[in-house]
Parts: structure tokens; C-alpha cells; sequence
């Protein structure tokens, strides 16, 4: 008897033509900046890409093993995210648009890992938030007043991730004051959304205990109940209960009635 296997999902089949589709550009981009890219460090920069694709493909295979149960749009969503964070990395370390220009620098490699290693923390953190107030808040909740503050707070963060995440993935570009600003105010926002929900969730009407009593049945009328034998002399157990039995009927044909 053979088994049929499950069909694979949509969503785990435009995350698998999008991971594919990632490898192929990383192998592409990374072979043009070698031959016609900065030649500086070139040798460290093609391994670090090497590894920068490891790291991605075994995101991929790990959040492909969690993404089974109530939250499928986890696959997409942390592949999605996993690719924004290759583009990140492959600018980071081929110099590409709005980054420093002095790549021979150590201090600049360092600082541009360390932006790095931020954007992926930031993402990654926030997909994570994502998986577990989506699961516990929006998906499994009671009311409507904790699914709308959860959904709320959800946009909240990734605004916030969004806004802190840019500057260090272009940290080139001329970002003013006023996006600072907005930055801190949207964090402060974000971290005091997110204790709402736990809030109302805790205020949910609970469901009502329901305790059972156990019986044992009656015996029938006229059965006979075999009786347990007694404890030992000097137990600290009580005597056994024994059932009454019912008085069993007069045998037919035999009087009764004491002599006179």
C-alpha cells in the first residue's frame, strides 16, 4: 500500500522559488563584483559572501521546520526577511549604494559589521514578535478589543524596526535630525503598545472549571456483593464499607409461621 504525500502549499512554494532565486542573484552579484568590483579585500570579501549564503540557506531550512501549525505565513514572512537581509549584507560588503567609501580602512569593515549584526537583530526580533503575539494574540484571542490592540502593536514595531533599520543599512546618507527624532518617539510608542495586549489579555473572561464527581453505581435489588476482606488487626486503615444487600424473597412452598 503506498502513502500519498501532502501537496506543498502555496506559500511554501514561493518561498522555496524565493530562496532559490536569492542564492542564484548572491552567486551572480558576487562573481560581477569580483571581476569588475573594488578590489580591495577581495579575497576576505568573496569568503564572507560565501558565508553570508550558508548563514541564509540554514535560516531557511530552520525556519522551514518551525513554520508548521496555526502561524503559516511564518515561512514567507522569515523568508521575505532573510532575503531583505542578504541584499544587506551583499551592500555591506561589496560597497554598494550609500555606503563608506574608504574600504581599506579597518575601522570602516568594522563599524559596517557591526550595522550589520544590528539589522539582522532588529529584523529578526521582530519577525519573532510577530510569530508570537500573531499566535497568542491575534489568532487565539477572546475578544475583539485584544485582537485590534495586537494588530496595532504588530505595526507598530515593524514601523519602528523600519525606522531604525534604514539609517544603518545606508548609513551614507543624510538622515536630519527630525528622523531621529521620530525614530525615539515611535520606539517609546512601540515598547508601551506592546504591554497592552498581555494586559487585556489577562482581563479575558476565563472559561468555567468544569469538575466532574464520580459514582459508583448501585447495585441491583436482590444481587449478591462479595464482600472485601477486613483489614488486619492493629491496621491504621479504616474497615472496609460493605453495601447492605436487599432481603432476599421467601423460597416457595415452605411456611414460615412458628408453631402455635
Amino acid at each position: 500500500m503506498t502513502e500519498t504525500k501532502a501537496p506543498r502549499s502555496r506559500t511554501a512554494t514561493m518561498s522555496l522559488y524565493l530562496t532559490i532565486g536569492t542564492l542564484l542573484a548572491a552567486a551572480v552579484l558576487g562573481g560581477y563584483f569580483i571581476v569588475v568590483g573594488d578590489q580591495a579585500a577581495i579575497a576576505a570579501r568573496a569568503w564572507l559572501t560565501l558565508l553570508l549564503v550558508a548563514v541564509f540557506a540554514g535560516s531557511v531550512l530552520l525556519d522551514a521546520a518551525v513554520s508548521h501549525g496555526p502561524n503559516r505565513w511564518y515561512l514567507p514572512a522569515s523568508t521575505i526577511t532573510n532575503v531583505v537581509l542578504v541584499a544587506v549584507g551583499l551592500l555591506k560588503l561589496w560597497n554598494g549604494w550609500l555606503q563608506p567609501a574608504d574600504t581599506d580602512d579597518p575601522f570602516v569593515w568594522v563599524w559596517q559589521m557591526f550595522l550589520f549584526c544590528y539589522v539582522v537583530v532588529l529584523l529578526r526580533l521582530a519577525l519573532l514578535v510577530t510569530q508570537l503575539y500573531g499566535l497568542h494574540f491575534v489568532t487565539r484571542a477572546r475578544t475583539q478589543v485584544t485582537r485590534i490592540t495586537s494588530i496595532a502593536t504588530l505595526v507598530l514595531v515593524w514601523i519602528t524596526v523600519l525606522i531604525l533599520a534604514i539609517p544603518a543599512a545606508f548609513p551614507e546618507a543624510d538622515w536630519s535630525d527630525w528622523w531621529w527624532r521620530l525614530a525615539g518617539a515611535t520606539t517609546l510608542v512601540a515598547v508601551v503598545a506592546t504591554v497592552i495586549p498581555i494586559i487585556v489579555k489577562a482581563f479575558e473572561p476565563k472559561d468555567a472549571a468544569s469538575s466532574t464527581v464520580a459514582t459508583l453505581p448501585a447495585p441491583p435489588a436482590g444481587a449478591r456483593v462479595m464482600a472485601e476482606p477486613a483489614a488486619p488487626a492493629g491496621s491504621p486503615l479504616p474497615p472496609p464499607y460493605v453495601p447492605p444487600t436487599a432481603p432476599q424473597p421467601d423460597a416457595p412452598g415452605v411456611d414460615m409461621t412458628p408453631p402455635q
